[in-house]
Formats: structure tokens, sequence, C-alpha cells
């Protein structure tokens, strides 16, 4: 094995103090959108498959502190995305009682959004957005959460949070779902959100 040379180490002082991420950078409306990004190169997703229970799903989440999830199959092909609020609404009881099944008995697969009804911005289009850009897409989405693709190799590269945004703003961001048929609606006046 090659021969490396020690480093120079020194005391620490008592006033040292432990710097975050957030404290690095100041944000506003006006920060690149990109600082943002929870990207999947550097973070490793949460991942679920199909069949785990929303009770086992909301417990795991709850315990690692996220709000989102991406389900796989057992392939590890991307299926849709989870939310705890997707678990925590009345749309999880009314999927239950309308299969015959109690709430506890039904998986994530029942209660997500699936691949075909979501919505992502390309990698390329982040790249020269601000975070005014991203919380006024959320909100004409009308959803907390907007995957990130690389269009170049058809990946899922991360995930934007409004949450996230929120916090490193330090302001409320109120995102609510948005219907895009009858259906919805109902789907939305069930689960308890606001329209």
């Amino acid at each position: 094995m090659k021969n490396y040379n020690e480093l120079n180490t020194v005391f620490l002082e008592e006033s040292a103090q432990v710097i975050r991420p957030e404290q690095l950078t100041e944000y506003s409306l006006e920060t690149p959108a990109i600082n943002v990004l929870t990207d999947f190169l550097h973070v490793q997703p949460l991942l679920m498959e199909l069949d785990v229970s929303v009770d086992d799903a909301r417990h795991m989440m709850r315990k690692v502190h996220v709000r989102s999830v991406l389900v796989i199959d057992s392939d590890e092909n991307f299926k849709g995305l989870l939310t705890l609020a997707d678990l925590e609404s009345r749309s999880a009881l009314s999927v239950a009682t309308t299969a015959g099944i109690k709430r506890q008995d039904i998986s994530i697969r029942d209660v997500m959004t699936p691949r075909a009804q979501l919505k992502a911005i390309p990698l390329s289009e982040l790249q020269s957005a601000k975070i005014g850009n991203l919380l006024q897409t959320l909100k004409h989405e009308g959803a907390p959460h907007i995957l990130i693709v690389d269009t170049s190799n058809r990946s899922i590269r991360g995930v934007i949070s409004s949450s996230d945004i929120a916090r490193r703003l330090n302001i409320s961001v109120d995102i609510s779902k948005r219907a895009n048929s009858f259906k919805e609606v109902v789907g939305i006046l069930a689960s308890g959100q606001e329209y």
C-alpha cells in the first residue's frame, strides 16, 4: 500500500459552530431552482414496493421524516409517487370501504398517484429557473411535490418539495390540489383537501 502523509490537526475552540447547508445560501424567490432539488445523484431516494400496506408505509415515512416516496414494482420499475397526505386522507378509507376491506388491508398501489398521472420538470428547464418559477409551477399543478427528469437518459433525477422551499424561504406555502375532472373534484372533496 502507498504511504500517505499525515494531515495537520488543530484544537477546536469552545465557540466552534456547526454549519448547515441552509446557512451557506440565503434563499429568495430569485435563488436558482437547482438549489432546492433533492438530487438522486447525491441523495438516496426512499423507494417502496406496490404491495406495502398503507399503515406500514405511513409508519416508515414518519420514522424517516419524509413526505413522499417513489413507488416501484418488484423489478424496480418506477410506478408512481406516494405522499404522506395520500396515506392520511379520507380517500384511503374510501378505497377500503369501496373494496369492502379494512383500511389496513389496502396497499399503497391503491392510494398512490400512478406514473401516467404525474408531471415532471425536465432537468434542462430547472437549470435556468428560479425558486419563484418553481412555486408558480407547483401552485399551477396543485402538487406539493414535483419530479425532475433527465430527458437525455429518461431517468428520474430528483424531486422538488414545496415544504423544502417553504423551510428555506421561511414562509408558508399553501398548495391546494387541483382537479382536472368532475371525478377528481369528488375525490378531493371526499379527502377533505381544499379545492
